[in-house]
């Protein structure tokens, strides 16, 4: 189970756990059409990984292909179903 904690990987480990965070977190807004502008995030990483970051913003990007859009009918349920709450 430690293999999976990531405070008992190194200080490294853990930035490239966080920049990839960040980089999933740029393809999600944009493929719900969510304001997200990726070069100023890229800003925020760690410089040495600031390519890293690149790189995956791509792989994520080529994955959210694949993925239903914001207008997709699943979402506009939850939506709806979240204004009647």
């Amino acid at each position: 189970m430690s293999d999976f904690n990531i405070a008992a990987k190194s200080k490294e480990e853990q930035d490239k756990v966080n920049v990839d965070l960040a980089a999933s977190g740029v393809a999600y807004k944009e493929r719900l059409n969510m304001p997200i502008i990726a070069e100023q995030v890229a800003r925020e990483q760690p410089e040495h990984l600031r390519e890293y970051f690149m790189e995956r913003v791509r792989h994520y990007r080529e994955l959210s292909i694949t993925l239903p859009k914001a207008s997709d009918p699943r979402y506009l349920d939850m939506a709806s179903q979240n204004e009647k709450k």
